[in-house]
């Protein structure tokens, strides 16, 4: 005590404290991080906020992530009702083999039943989407340009279909297309054209337009090279129908963002309303329309829905989906039937679900890659 208080006062001051020569040990600084880290959690309120996602992250696991590994767990078995044998890669040498390229009774190399499906599949998504995004721009953009008195009730009518009952829909199609006493054929009688079967008919469109103009040229392509047939024709018209009114919407909460100053300044500088179009409203709704393209061709792969609506027999249901002679046989209207209709062949049926998950995985990220470039956020 006498030596510190007959210290010098520079000596005081060059002298640190004791505490700071010692040395923490690894147990010490890493409790002091601990403590720190606590700190920064309860100022974040950190594990409060991930409490607030466990029930959405439950979910999503749950649903989501579960039944992928679990798919692909059953694509390793022949599967009935149960396991019945591990069979490996089998049903994907399957898949990729013959699913593609088989032959029929003649040793003659055809088309398989997996390549049959998606090329019928990608008449449906080719047919489907860029009809119903630019007729729901086009009606929205309609609207948008109108009196706003009526266009609440506007965007009702046209979402309407998208919520009704899809066997009420169905119902209504099948009797506009009836082959006797449907509205399209007196519609085509009007116009001097020949009745259609439209869904009883297995012969492309592009032929059957060929035959009314005259022109035989396409009557040489096999059919599934000549495109889509009148019964996915019809397929796809419902399918738009029912489509449209959803891609209205978003197009139209799109427009609404846009800022009326823009609009006006374009306006005031003697832009045309085509020039607007192009050059300001356009832009400015590609987030929108990137949305909708993505949105729209993984439920365009995804459809089952208008195919077995349509094509199934009334009151069978087993299997006549897809009608006729597998024209509507899209994708997953071919998973159903191996998965729920033909014994043994659920293992297969989730070796082609996990096909279709990949190739629409691959397309959305593709889609990302060529596209989100050209996405004006600004």
């Amino acid at each position: 005590m006498s030596e510190q208080l007959s210290a010098t006062p520079g000596e005081a001051q060059t002298r640190p404290p004791a505490r700071l020569h010692e040395k923490l040990t690894p147990s010490a600084q890493g409790a002091g991080r601990w403590a720190r880290w606590r700190r920064e959690a309860r100022r974040t309120s950190g594990w409060a906020g991930l409490l607030y996602i466990v029930p959405a992250l439950s979910i999503l696991l749950l649903f989501e992530v579960w039944p992928i590994f679990y798919n692909i767990w059953i694509s390793l078995w022949r599967w009935d009702i149960g396991p019945i044998r591990f069979v490996g890669l089998d049903n994907y040498v399957r898949l990729l083999g013959e699913g593609f390229v088989t032959r029929d009774y003649n040793e003659q190399l055809v088309v398989g039943e997996v390549l049959h499906t998606l090329l019928i599949t990608i008449y449906f998504v080719l047919g489907r989407v860029p009809i119903t995004i630019l007729s729901a721009f086009g009606l929205a953009y309609l609207l948008f340009q109108g009196a706003a008195r009526g266009r609440a009730a506007l965007r009702t009518a046209f979402f309407l279909p998208y919520i009704t009952s899809s066997i009420a829909v169905s119902t209504v199609f099948l009797w506009i297309f009836h082959e006797r006493v449907g509205i399209a054929n007196a519609v085509m009688l009007e116009l001097g054209l020949p009745p259609q079967r439209w869904l009883q008919d297995p012969i492309p469109l592009a032929k059957r337009v060929g035959e009314w103009l005259g022109f035989g040229a396409l009557e040489q392509l096999p059919n599934l090279a000549a495109g889509p047939s009148m019964a996915l024709f019809v397929v796809i018209l419902y399918s738009i129908w029912i489509a449209l009114g959803y891609n209205i919407v978003i197009y139209l909460a799109g427009l609404t963002s846009i800022p009326n100053e823009l609009l006006e300044a374009a306006r005031i500088d003697g832009a045309t309303q085509w020039r607007i179009l192009r050059s300001i409203i356009w832009p400015l709704v590609t987030p929108t329309t990137f949305f909708l393209l993505i949105a729209n061709t993984i439920s365009s792969f995804q459809a089952f829905e208008p195919v077995y609506a349509l094509t199934r027999n009334v009151g069978m249901g087993r299997g006549e989906a897809g009608g006729p002679l597998n024209t509507t046989l899209t994708i997953t209207v071919y998973i159903f039937r191996n998965f729920y209709e033909k014994s043994n062949s659920v293992g297969y049926a989730a070796a082609v679900a996990l096909f279709l998950f990949l190739l629409i995985l691959g397309l959305t990220i593709a889609q990302f890659r060529l596209f989100s470039r050209q996405v004006h956020y600004q």
